[in-house]
This record gives C-alpha cells, sequence and structure tokens, in this order.
C-alpha cells in the first residue's frame, strides 16, 4: 500500500542568536509543507529577547522582518504549529533544534529527521 501523502509535513526553523555572543537561539521564522509543496506556514516570530546576533548570513533574517506588523508573536506561533503538526509525520533536518526552539514536543515515532 501506497503510504497516506498527507500525513506527511516538513518543518524548517531560523534562529537568531540571543544572550551573551549570541549563544543561545530564538525562533525568527517558521515554514512548513505539506507532501505536495504547498506552504502551510511561512512567516516570521517576534523575538522578545534582546537580539545579539542576527545570523543573517545563515538565516536571511534582518531586524526589519522580526519588527514588521506581519511577524507572528511566540505563542501564538507555538500554537499555530502544534496544532498543524498534530497527527502528521513530521519530516525536516535536526528538528531536534527546531522542536526545542518552539518549545513543543512531537512523538518520536512520527518523526524523520534526515541528520540521523
Amino acid at each position: 500500500p501506497s503510504p497516506n501523502r498527507n500525513k506527511y509535513i516538513s518543518l524548517d526553523c531560523e534562529m537568531v542568536g540571543i544572550g551573551p555572543n549570541g549563544a543561545k537561539s530564538a525562533l525568527a521564522r517558521i515554514c512548513i509543507l505539506n507532501w505536495y509543496n504547498q506552504t502551510l506556514l511561512d512567516t516570521f516570530v517576534k523575538v522578545t529577547e534582546p537580539i545579539t546576533d542576527y545570523r543573517t548570513s545563515i538565516s536571511g533574517v534582518r531586524q526589519k522582518d522580526i519588527t514588521s506588523e506581519d511577524a507572528m508573536d511566540y505563542e501564538e506561533c507555538k500554537l499555530l504549529v502544534s496544532s498543524i503538526l498534530k497527527g502528521k509525520i513530521l519530516v525536516g533536518h535536526a528538528l531536534k533544534n527546531d522542536l526545542q526552539v518552539l518549545g513543543i514536543q512531537h512523538p518520536w515515532y512520527d518523526i524523520r529527521d534526515t541528520a540521523k
């Protein structure tokens, strides 16, 4: 039998550095796609702590992106992402980092991580 393609979604987060030398990460952008490459969510996220490293060369995130009126509040984003992920098989790279910065958990048996 073929897999239920509607169960698969991919997730990628971009982070900025906070704290001394930008050593700690904060969520700055998230993108979620379905099997058919349709965008379910692509948004910048407002960071409430002082940013010490935008990591722009890696993340592409600039100050104006996360201070924009279009940027989503972190808690709102977290709730939305949790609802999108519920019951889905999550595909991505180094998802442990993405889930950690989101502050959410996902069942290990529903994770397909290319970093492993």
